[in-house]
């Protein structure tokens, strides 16, 4: 592994249970920056993590997702050097490749990160290395077994994730707040909720049970982070109709995305086969895989490499095509719903992460008045 430069900065703070615990006793809660795409959120999790209000408690999330070394150390290493000693996790997917869901775990406890929190499938065997690293792990759950599940594995906490989230929801079917509902009947342990939440929603899910919200749409709109200004464009002055469930090469698991030529291609049911990715990762590839398939994901699960590149899409290119180059037409954009709710409609109207926390501060300092009122 080439390590990147070590920063001096504060460690960061464990987010394990007793910890959550503790903010609540405190009339806090978490705001979570939820972890999107290639790139996406990338630039934000420091940011977030470094915001400690009366009400609220940053933690941000870095996005592991098909990034190298050396690119995922200088991610870390930025936003530990940004947190002030906050809190800062890592979201890995069950679904990618297994040499990458090893090393990227080993390098979150040697990094000496927050928390892992992990989703897009289920791995039993990461709770054991978190353990065995000292690091708390958090599950993404869809419903109340799961969560039941992982509590009996060991989880410190858990993100309650409905069908409103971006990105693959695979078959989740049900509204958060009904998720939220369920999951909490079925756990002790404490619980985000997350999926399509925007600042008027906050309240509610608290007062319903929850340790705190997470983020992510609202996040990848603000001033703040590395993603192309393009973007976050395309957040930006949506409706109903501009919002899509494609059919993706991850297992044909259903995933929300913005309306655009690219996913209008898709539906057509033109395929998009992979392309060198050298401009991204230079001459040694990905992980040494100088071919246009890199095989960032597990075995058997890629649509398109499993019908040897004659359907489906590169999920890779599309990505990076999208948060990188800021391609509108050719890339594929992630979202949630909540982006038809995104006030803002330029992006350099957008507010930064501590805007934003703020806004959200504001927004449960408001709540007793709304409810007296109501």
């Amino acid at each position: 592994m080439t390590a990147a430069a070590p920063v001096s900065a504060p460690p960061l703070a464990k987010l394990d249970r007793a910890a959550i615990e503790a903010i609540r006793a405190s009339g806090r809660h978490l705001l979570v920056q939820g972890a999107m795409g290639i790139h996406a959120s990338d630039g934000l999790s420091g940011k977030v993590a470094a915001c400690k209000g009366p009400r609220l408690v940053g933690v941000g999330t870095i996005s592991a997702v098909v990034k190298s070394d050396d690119q995922l150390l200088r991610e870390i290493r930025r936003a530990k050097a940004e947190a002030r000693g906050g809190y800062v996790g890592l979201n890995l997917m069950a679904a990618i490749n297994k040499a990458e869901f090893e090393r990227y775990t080993r390098i979150a406890i040697e990094e000496k990160l927050s928390f892992i929190v992990q989703g897009a499938g289920i791995s039993r065997e990461i709770i054991k290395w978190c353990r065995a690293g000292g690091i708390p792990f958090a599950g993404i759950v869809s419903s109340g077994r799961l969560a039941a599940m992982y509590e009996k594995w060991g989880a410190d906490f858990l993100v309650a994730e409905g069908s409103e989230a971006g990105g693959h929801i695979g078959d989740v079917d049900e509204p958060l707040p009904q998720l939220v509902r369920e999951v909490l009947a079925h756990t002790k342990l404490p619980v985000v909720a997350a999926g399509g939440v925007v600042a008027s929603d906050i309240p509610g899910y608290l007062e319903a049970g929850a340790a705190g919200v997470q983020l992510a749409s609202r996040f990848l709109a603000c001033s703040d982070g590395d993603v192309h200004p393009n973007f976050k464009a395309m957040h930006l002055g949506r409706t109903d109709d501009d919002i899509v469930l494609i059919k993706s090469c991850v297992k044909g698991m259903s995933a929300r995305a913005v309306r655009n030529e690219f996913t209008e291609a898709l539906a057509a049911g033109k395929a998009f086969p992979p392309v060198s990715k050298s401009w991204h990762y230079g001459p040694g590839g990905y992980h040494g895989r100088t071919q246009p398939c890199i095989e960032c994901l597990a075995e058997n699960i890629c649509l398109c490499r499993e019908s040897d590149f004659q359907e489906s899409f590169c999920i890779t290119d599309a990505l990076l095509a999208a948060a990188v180059h800021g391609d509108v037409k050719n890339g594929l954009f992630y979202t949630g719903s909540s982006i038809t709710r995104i006030p803002e409609r330029d992006v350099d109207a957008l507010p930064s992460v501590q805007e934003l926390m703020a806004s959200f501060e504001a927004v449960l300092a408001a709540a007793p008045a709304q409810r007296r009122a109501g």
